[in-house]
């Protein structure tokens, strides 16, 4: 996925879940920002961040990138099926596909893809990477956990699958964050168990474009939880 051209800006504070101020230029302007986790090792006064400009609604700028250390990470959750939905449409995996819908509700919930009407996917944007280990999720996740207890639920009608999209270059493995969230862990962890696929992929993020680079392996290790 490409980019709209981006401004470079500053960090000042996170103002609520969906808006921050930044320094833009020397003013600071309030800038939407699409993403409900807590991003606490990422959103620190004084990061660099790049913006793109909005058309419409109430802020005319919405922060995409920030740089970290080590990567730039895409903060934008939103993108996380559309980057999905590319690499199928490019590559043909994890599945080839003829037909690919958008948002269907099946059920309950509304999904992220479904695929030739038979694989229902729900995708996971992943921003927090610690000691190069990729973490979902950085804040309790009651959705995200309705979410996957209904794709069990919905198996006898379609392959439910969990893809979790890390939207920055530098991790190695993935793994359920059972710090945070370990009724989500350990939701993931029976989804697993039955046979259902659950994968990860590690994209390569520039000032320019977003696009999977590789998969990396999930792990449900004991050691992370409490």
């Amino acid at each position: 996925m490409t980019f709209p051209p981006l401004k470079e800006g500053i960090f000042v504070e996170r103002v609520n879940r969906f808006v921050c101020s930044v320094n833009l230029g020397g003013s600071i302007k309030m800038a939407l920002l699409r993403n409900t986790g807590r991003l606490r090792e990422l959103l620190v006064p004084g990061a660099k961040v790049y913006l793109k400009e909005r058309r419409s609604g109430k802020y005319d700028c919405e922060v995409v990138l920030v740089k970290s250390e080590k990567s730039l990470v895409c903060v934008d959750s939103h993108m996380a099926p559309m980057i999905l939905e590319e690499y199928i449409r490019e590559r043909g995996i994890p599945w080839r596909a003829e037909s690919i819908k958008r948002e269907p509700k099946v059920g309950r919930s509304r999904f992220d893809l479904l695929l030739d009407g038979k694989v229902l996917v729900e995708t996971k944007s992943v921003n927090l990477v610690r000691d190069r280990i990729a973490l979902f999720p950085d804040a309790p996740t009651e959705r995200g956990k309705k979410h996957v207890e209904d794709l069990i639920e919905l198996s006898s009608s379609f392959l439910p699958a969990v893809v979790f999209i890390v939207q920055r270059e530098d991790a190695e493995i993935f793994s359920p964050n059972y710090e945070t969230d370990h009724e989500f862990g350990r939701i993931l962890e029976r989804f697993h168990s039955i046979g259902f696929p659950v994968k990860a992929y590690l994209c390569r993020v520039s000032l320019y474009e977003i696009r999977i680079w590789k998969e990396i392996p999930v792990v449900f290790n004991m050691s992370f939880r409490r």
